[in-house]
């Protein structure tokens, strides 16, 4: 019933993003400066684990937004991500809860053990070209404004579990390592 529901919504999402004349699959977000940064839309757990892997370059005001069905503690791992990125975690409102600014990039071959990740709350997590975060003064607190509408609430992506806190699903990997390198967020001090 979930993956229905969800699929009606992406539907809907591709249709609105075509009337705001942009294309399906990319959403153009409002940054706090006024800036806009046109990001794909990550909506199912393919897209969403092979992320920005692979790639060798990110444009400064283009980026990816992954939607979540549900809230909770959500994990990065830069292995094969070969461009350094600052990585938002945004609650269900697109209001910026962490920043990880300047996480480094992975390089081919090295040790799993070395590869940086990042987690925390959210909704919704986007990832920027590395700099973009601070050049925008991107800020915890600071609301990001979307041209589809991702409504709190409304969307599946968003909708809220307990259960959903205790569980830490790894973005770009099939598996956790725990001995990876972690990197210091910038934090809402109300939020954390």
């Amino acid at each position: 019933m979930k993956s229905k529901i969800f699929a009606v919504v992406f539907s809907v999402i591709s249709c609105a993003a075509v009337l705001a004349g942009t294309p399906a699959g990319v959403t153009v977000l409002t940054m706090p400066d006024g800036s806009k940064v046109e990001a794909e839309l990550a909506l199912t757990p393919e897209v969403q684990e092979r992320g920005l892997m692979y790639r060798k370059s990110l444009p400064f005001d283009r980026g990816m937004l992954f939607v979540f069905r549900e809230g909770g503690v959500k994990t990065f791992w830069m292995k094969n991500t070969y461009i350094p990125l600052d990585i938002v975690f945004l609650n269900a409102g697109m209001k910026v809860r962490n920043i990880y600014h300047r996480v480094p990039r992975s390089d081919r071959g090295q040790p799993e053990s070395q590869v940086a990740k990042v987690s925390a709350p959210a909704s919704y997590v986007l990832e920027l070209a590395s700099g973009k975060a601070r050049k925008c003064g991107l800020k915890p607190g600071f609301v990001i404004k979307s041209s589809v509408p991702l409504e709190p609430g409304a969307h599946p992506a968003v909708k809220r579990s307990t259960a959903a806190h205790s569980a830490h699903p790894v973005v770009h990997s099939t598996a956790a390592h725990s001995a990876i390198p972690a990197v210091r967020p910038t934090a809402a001090a109300s939020e954390k």
